[in-house]
Protein backbone atom coordinates (compact mmCIF):
# COMPACT_ATOMS: atom_id res chain seq x y z
CA UNK A 1 0.00 0.00 0.00
CA UNK A 2 2.31 2.41 0.89
CA UNK A 3 5.66 2.80 -0.82
CA UNK A 4 8.93 4.11 0.90
CA UNK A 5 10.03 7.33 -0.24
CA UNK A 6 13.25 6.88 -2.88
CA UNK A 7 16.28 9.39 -2.21
CA UNK A 8 15.16 11.16 -5.40
CA UNK A 9 11.59 12.11 -4.09
CA UNK A 10 12.76 12.79 -0.34
CA UNK A 11 15.87 15.47 -2.41
CA UNK A 12 12.75 16.96 -4.46
CA UNK A 13 10.43 17.69 -1.86
CA UNK A 14 13.76 19.34 0.43
CA UNK A 15 14.32 21.39 -2.23
CA UNK A 16 10.76 22.50 -2.70
CA UNK A 17 10.55 23.36 1.33
CA UNK A 18 14.02 25.21 1.00
CA UNK A 19 12.33 27.32 -2.40
CA UNK A 20 9.57 27.88 -0.15
CA UNK A 21 11.30 29.35 3.09
CA UNK A 22 13.67 31.10 0.75
CA UNK A 23 10.75 33.00 -1.03
CA UNK A 24 8.24 33.84 2.20
CA UNK A 25 11.98 34.41 4.16
CA UNK A 26 12.72 37.17 1.69
CA UNK A 27 8.95 38.40 1.79
CA UNK A 28 8.95 38.67 5.23
CA UNK A 29 12.61 40.58 5.56
CA UNK A 30 11.19 43.04 3.08
CA UNK A 31 8.09 43.88 5.25
CA UNK A 32 10.56 44.12 8.23
CA UNK A 33 13.63 46.45 6.65
CA UNK A 34 12.74 50.05 6.44
CA UNK A 35 13.85 51.03 3.02
CA UNK A 36 14.30 54.78 3.58
CA UNK A 37 11.47 58.02 2.82
CA UNK A 38 13.99 58.51 0.08
CA UNK A 39 14.69 55.80 -1.89
CA UNK A 40 13.69 55.12 -5.13
CA UNK A 41 12.40 52.01 -6.62
CA UNK A 42 15.72 50.73 -8.33
CA UNK A 43 17.26 51.71 -4.38
CA UNK A 44 14.44 49.45 -3.01
CA UNK A 45 15.28 46.82 -5.63
CA UNK A 46 18.74 46.76 -5.06
CA UNK A 47 18.77 46.43 -1.29
CA UNK A 48 15.79 43.54 -1.76
CA UNK A 49 18.47 41.44 -3.75
CA UNK A 50 21.30 41.93 -1.58
CA UNK A 51 19.12 41.05 1.39
CA UNK A 52 17.92 37.76 -0.59
CA UNK A 53 21.36 36.98 -1.94
CA UNK A 54 22.72 37.43 2.03
CA UNK A 55 19.80 35.35 3.26
CA UNK A 56 20.24 32.47 0.39
CA UNK A 57 23.61 32.34 1.15
CA UNK A 58 22.93 31.72 4.90
CA UNK A 59 20.56 28.94 4.07
CA UNK A 60 23.09 27.22 1.42
CA UNK A 61 26.05 27.08 3.59
CA UNK A 62 23.69 26.05 6.30
CA UNK A 63 24.16 29.05 8.53
CA UNK A 64 20.79 28.85 10.14
CA UNK A 65 19.43 29.39 13.54
CA UNK A 66 16.47 28.55 15.42
CA UNK A 67 14.91 31.44 17.30
CA UNK A 68 11.76 30.89 18.74
CA UNK A 69 10.97 27.83 16.75
CA UNK A 70 11.46 29.80 13.58
CA UNK A 71 14.34 28.55 11.37
CA UNK A 72 16.52 31.77 10.36
CA UNK A 73 19.74 32.77 7.94
CA UNK A 74 22.58 34.21 10.22
CA UNK A 75 22.06 37.45 8.70
CA UNK A 76 18.53 37.27 9.64
CA UNK A 77 19.18 36.62 13.45
CA UNK A 78 22.24 39.09 13.35
CA UNK A 79 19.95 41.70 12.32
CA UNK A 80 16.94 41.09 14.56
CA UNK A 81 17.16 43.48 17.04
CA UNK A 82 18.01 46.06 14.81
CA UNK A 83 14.81 45.30 12.82
CA UNK A 84 12.60 44.77 15.70
CA UNK A 85 14.10 48.76 16.75
CA UNK A 86 12.95 49.96 13.40
CA UNK A 87 9.72 48.86 13.66
CA UNK A 88 6.62 51.44 13.84
CA UNK A 89 5.40 51.06 17.70
CA UNK A 90 8.39 49.40 19.24
CA UNK A 91 8.92 50.83 22.72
Amino acid sequence: MSKPLNRRALLAGGGAAVGIVLVGGGFAASRLLPLGGASTPDTAAEAYVKLLTAVRDDYVDGDVVEHDGWILSQHEFDTLAERQKSKPGAA
